[in-house]
This record gives structure tokens, C-alpha cells and sequence, in this order.
């Protein structure tokens, strides 16, 4: 009862001493916070160095198992082709992620999930001797209006996809792409028209034309109704991923 009547006297100095606990909680909390937002921090930093540890020995497994198999062969050992359809893997974190090809390190497109390069490279290694030489008889030497004459206009393309991937396909003067069975190339793919596209030699070049079909044509994921071809386009005709190829 006593202290009821006096606890007035008393009260100022709570209310000081509830604020002095306020604040040393309040910076306790921040404090807490701040350990929290380091350890995640270093968290992320251990998982990157982890997977780039992880990368290393991979690379390194593939040089040992590779001088193993020198080692107990003798003399120098054959040339293995490379792998045509390497693992992709991402380097980075969320918008910052990029995509590289394992096995050539190339830079990806992000939406690739395998590397055209190795597939045309490992295509052409199998392919080599027997490829070349038939090539050979395949060739068209065409001058600058598509007719005989002594300009060389030599051109390929190369599917990277499919049960196709890998072929060298030669291009004649005026050559027809689609799913016709009555086409230059036929190639099977369910987005591509019939009558998709004409790949033509004009004045000395390659000129890639979209014939009205309903997905598209692109090169360089950029969609085109005409244009001219130059050496390692990329071309894509329905979902059909093609790579175009000249001299």
C-alpha cells in the first residue's frame, strides 16, 4: 500500500531505464542480423568455391585418365574424337549466370543446352577421310548469276540437333528446305513448314529467304525474311538449329 503512494517518485526513472533496454535490444537485434547476413554470405562464397573445386577435378580426372590410356598403349595414341555433346555448365549466380560448353569453354547462348561447336567439330573428326572425299564430287562451282563459270561458291549446312546432327549437307545453286519430300533438304522437324525456306547463290553469296512459313526463319536468333549468309551463322528453321558453312 505503501509503495503504491510513492510510486510516482519511481516512475520517471523506469520509464528512463525501459528506454535504455529498448535500445540495447534494438542493437542486439541488429547485431544479430548482421552475423546472420555474413554467414549466408560466407555460405554462397564455400558452395562457388566448392563447385569451381569440383570443376578443377574433373578437368584434372580427364588429363589422368587420358595419360593412363597413352601410357599403356605403345607409341603415340590415336586422336579420340571429342565428345559431341559435352556437359554444359553455368557459371555465376541469377542474372549474372552465364552458360560455357566443358569441354571447348566457349561462351553459350543461355538458351542452348548443348555446344553446336563440339557437335560440328566431333561430326567432322568421324567423318574425315571418306566425308571429304565425297564432298568433293558433291561441290558446285558457280559464278556470280548461280551459272557454271570459274568462281568457286562452295556452302554447307550442318544440323546441330536431331537424328540429323553432325550431317554436312551440301548446298546446290538454289537449294529448297523443308519437310517436302520433294525438297533440296528435307529435314524432320514438327515446327517446320513444307515449303519453309530457299537458300540461293546470288552475285557471289548466300542468300537465305523465308518462303512464307508459319515459325519463321532466323539467323542469330533473329528472325529474317531475306539475308545473306556469311561463314558460321547460325541458322534456325522451325526449332531446327542448323549451322551454315562456306568458302
Amino acid at each position: 500500500m505503501f509503495l503504491r503512494y510513492i510510486d510516482f517518485i519511481f516512475a520517471p526513472f523506469r520509464a528512463i531505464h525501459n528506454k535504455i533496454l529498448g535500445i540495447k535490444t534494438y542493437k542486439g537485434n541488429i547485431q544479430m542480423d548482421a552475423m546472420r547476413l555474413k554467414s549466408l554470405g560466407k555460405r554462397g562464397q564455400n558452395a562457388f568455391g566448392q563447385a569451381g573445386q569440383f570443376n578443377n577435378k574433373l578437368n584434372q580426372a580427364g588429363q589422368q585418365g587420358d595419360q593412363m590410356q597413352q601410357a599403356g598403349q605403345p607409341g603415340a595414341a590415336a586422336p579420340q574424337a571429342p565428345n559431341p555433346n559435352p556437359p554444359v555448365i553455368t557459371k555465376g549466380f541469377w542474372i549474372f549466370a552465364k552458360k560455357f560448353c566443358s569441354q571447348c569453354e566457349q561462351q553459350l547462348d543461355k538458351s542452348w543446352d548443348q555446344c553446336p561447336y563440339c557437335a560440328q567439330i566431333a561430326a567432322q573428326a568421324i567423318a574425315a577421310p571418306a566425308k571429304a572425299q565425297a564432298l568433293k564430287t558433291q561441290a558446285f562451282v558457280v559464278d556470280a548469276n548461280g551459272g557454271p563459270g570459274s568462281t568457286q561458291l562452295l556452302g554447307w549446312i550442318v544440323p546441330l540437333q536431331g537424328p540429323q546432327r553432325g550431317e554436312l549437307i551440301t548446298l546446290s545453286p538454289i537449294s529448297s528446305v523443308g519437310t517436302d519430300p520433294k525438297s533440296t533438304v528435307v529435314l524432320n522437324d514438327k515446327f517446320m513448314s513444307s515449303k519453309h525456306a530457299e537458300i540461293k547463290a546470288e552475285n557471289g553469296v548466300w542468300v537465305l529467304r523465308d518462303a512464307g512459313s508459319t515459325n519463321g526463319t532466323y539467323v542469330n536468333n533473329r528472325r529474317v525474311d531475306r539475308h545473306e549468309l556469311v561463314d558460321n551463322d547460325f541458322i534456325k528453321f522451325g526449332s531446327a538449329l542448323l549451322k551454315f558453312k562456306s568458302l
